[in-house]
């Protein structure tokens, strides 16, 4: 192993590229070479340039099932794709499609007779920042159910959570496929995409209480609190921060399945804590990451 100081000028850091790999790859003063991250945040020189670029796919199926179609209109939006399209054989009713609540989260997704088509699929970056946005909107979601529980304004946010949590996956999938240069490491995207499904989750049962759940939304919205100042300065994240997060959600009883509003409660508990569960290992890699 070669081992080069690190030099600074200004705010740019740089090393010197060996003398010997650059004469035997041809390198000069007008080159350019590829740099990729690893998977344990490495980062790796190339000579050649092989840049990734999304790609347009097509796709053609004889289906009918719209669990089946709609699984697949998101898989191939959450990929990075320049464009898709999807040949169906023949015509459907896409009235039942589109009461598909993830589907309306998709922009640019056009649905004509027999096929599907997405002309431009947007390009997303920094999951964190997105994740971040996702809790705020759940604490937003919670406040309005506990004030003035506007239905229209229930749906509204629910439907941007959902384009959060749909977002995250493509921008962490398109991370990982074209390998970028980001400022996450490859398992800071891992946690981040299991928080916010598991906060997707809670949200899909969290709309279906009663207004009168007073106690329970103050006990939701204190837990969300905390999530907030975790994900916002994570890297202060340690096993202190976590174990008062875990503290937080030990805190609601765990409900009863007696009803179904007993079931949507425990399943908002059970949803929080996974996250907790998260957090957790999260602040432990953080841990061992400082050592």
């Amino acid at each position: 192993m070669d081992i080069r100081n690190v030099q600074k000028t200004g705010d740019m850091f740089y090393v010197y590229l060996p003398t010997n790999w650059c004469r035997e790859h041809k390198i000069g003063p007008k080159s350019k070479i590829a740099l990729g991250q690893t998977g344990d945040g490495g980062l790796s020189i190339s000579p050649q340039l092989t840049e990734k670029k999304p790609k347009d796919i097509e796709l053609n199926i004889h289906e009918e099932n719209q669990d089946v179609i709609h699984k697949l209109v998101v898989a191939c939006y959450i990929n990075p794709t320049k464009s898709f399209k999807i040949n169906l054989g023949k015509e459907m009713d896409f009235t039942k499609l589109l009461n598909q609540k993830r589907l309306i989260s998709l922009e640019s997704v056009e649905l004509d007779k027999k096929e599907i088509t997405c002309e431009s699929t947007i390009n997303v970056a920094d999951p964190d920042s997105l994740l971040k946005t996702m809790v705020k909107k759940i604490k937003n979601l919670i406040i309005v159910m506990q004030k003035n529980y506007n239905s229209e304004l229930i749906g509204r946010y629910e439907d941007e959570i959902d384009r959060s949590k749909i977002l995250i996956d493509k921008s962490i999938i398109t991370s990982l496929t074209f390998e970028k240069l980001s400022k996450l490491k490859t398992i800071e995207l891992y946690y981040i995409t299991l928080i916010s499904k598991d906060l997707e989750r809670m949200v899909d049962h969290l709309i279906k209480l009663p207004k009168n759940e007073i106690t329970f939304f103050n006990s939701i919205l204190d837990v969300i609190d905390c999530l907030q100042n975790i994900v916002e300065n994570p890297n202060k994240l340690d096993y202190k921060n976590a174990i008062e997060f875990v503290k937080k959600i030990q805190k609601i009883e765990k409900p009863e399945t007696k009803d179904l509003k007993a079931y949507d409660k425990l399943r908002i508990w059970i949803s929080l804590d996974n996250v907790s569960d998260i957090v957790m290992d999260w602040a432990i890699t953080e841990e061992v990451e400082r050592k």
